[in-house]
């Protein structure tokens, strides 16, 4: 094919997919259609862009974009097949997965992040800057090369910056890992760099907190100090703590250092559901070996996690003979929530029932007890009292 008959196609094309493919827009094809229709008769070669121009010109309004496409794809091949670099030896290589460096951004987003790049400009207010952040974001356009150290500098601005927050969570980890160099310096498990890099790479960022710290009481206060700015911070986008931030759950359930932090760290897990299961063995452990008594508020975790379990079976069984009764009654009743291996806590259960000294327990032990009897086919349900 001619480079006359493709070049001037292929600029009007790139131009119609940048401003909308009205019907206005559309016009300029026009030519192009009768064109590539006339040559089709004369050489085959141009019969697919004949016809793809067709479809497109004659496509409803709402339907254009499908032919257009195609349009546009085929013409860009015999662009490329008559460059004078197509007969160079040598393979294409694929491009390596990881950061988009020189992602082209709309001038009119770039000005509103750093007025600085046009005379005169006004500086934009955070809400407008934060909705060009996520709307480059969405479009694959936000890692741009020119705004690397501009985004930098936003995460070390004050806490209260609403932008800077935005460009942790959203533009900086569009780079990608090999932004990460650029993070170390400056990680602190309680400042916006830590929620960037978490965001990039969770193994890597904890790794390269925890060797920054030197004594291992430091390490657990910096492990906390991260999920503290972890359960504050990555939710503001509306999802939930996933499951690759366990490894550091994990973590801050062995260096937890009170009741009350761990009983958030199980509510995160119980949350998560079976994407959780990972972190079982370290919930139970923290549950059996972290005071004089069990803490009765972990149960209901433990029981949602692994149901049918038959070490949380075990667990929660060993928790019905806990000194505190407010165990043995929230063990108890969560027993009965479990699948086929609540069966080995019958006898248990029998026992808690007859003699355990609070009446509360015994209530709820009588109760778990025909419920597990009725669901196993031990006794009928009409033999039950209510």
């Amino acid at each position: 094919m001619s480079r006359e008959a493709i070049e001037p196609l292929a600029i009007d094309l790139v131009s119609v997919a940048h401003t909308g493919a009205d019907h206005g827009s559309l016009s300029r094809l026009s030519r192009h259609a009768a064109a590539l229709n006339a040559l089709s008769g004369r050489d085959d070669a141009y019969q697919p862009l004949a016809e793809a121009a067709q479809r497109t010109m004659s496509a409803d309004v709402e339907e254009v974009p499908l032919p257009l496409l195609d349009l546009l794809q085929r013409t860009m091949q015999e662009r490329t097949s008559l460059t004078q670099f197509a007969s160079t030896a040598g393979d294409l290589k694929d491009i390596p997965e990881g950061g988009y460096w020189a992602t082209p951004m709309p001038a009119e987003l770039l000005y509103t992040l750093v007025p600085e790049t046009r005379p005169f400009a006004k500086r934009a207010k955070a809400p407008e800057q934060i909705d060009n952040i996520e709307k480059a974001a969405r479009r694959g356009q936000i890692a741009d090369l020119r705004l690397v150290q501009v985004f930098l500098k936003m995460l070390t601005e004050k806490t209260g910056n609403t932008v800077g927050d935005t460009v942790a969570r959203v533009a900086i980890p569009a780079y990608g890992p090999v932004i990460l160099p650029d993070l170390w310096p400056s990680l602190a498990p309680e400042n916006r760099t830590f929620i960037a890099a978490y965001k990039i790479d969770v193994e890597a960022t904890l790794a390269r907190l925890l060797d920054k710290t030197g004594k291992k009481s430091d390490k657990g206060g910096n492990v906390m100090k991260a999920v503290e700015k972890l359960m504050t911070t990555v939710n503001e986008d509306g999802s939930s703590i996933g499951p690759e931030s366990l490894p550091i759950i994990k973590l801050a359930l062995k260096h937890a250092p009170d009741q009350s932090f761990r009983r958030k760290l199980a509510d995160i897990l119980a949350f998560m559901g079976s994407k959780a299961s990972e972190a079982l063995p370290d919930l139970i452990d923290a549950f059996e070996h972290t005071g004089l008594t069990r803490d009765y508020y972990l149960i209901r975790p433990i029981v949602v996690l692994g149901k049918e379990s038959q070490d949380v079976a075990d667990t929660v069984i060993r928790a019905m003979g806990d000194r505190d009764h407010v165990v043995r009654l929230m063990a108890s009743f969560n027993l009965g929530q479990m699948g086929s291996v609540a069966r080995s806590g019958l006898p248990v259960l029998e026992s808690l029932a007859d003699s355990d000294p609070d009446p509360k327990v015994r209530e709820t032990a009588v109760k778990m007890l025909n419920k597990l009897r009725i669901r196993f086919g031990l006794v009928p349900a009409e033999a039950v009292a209510d």
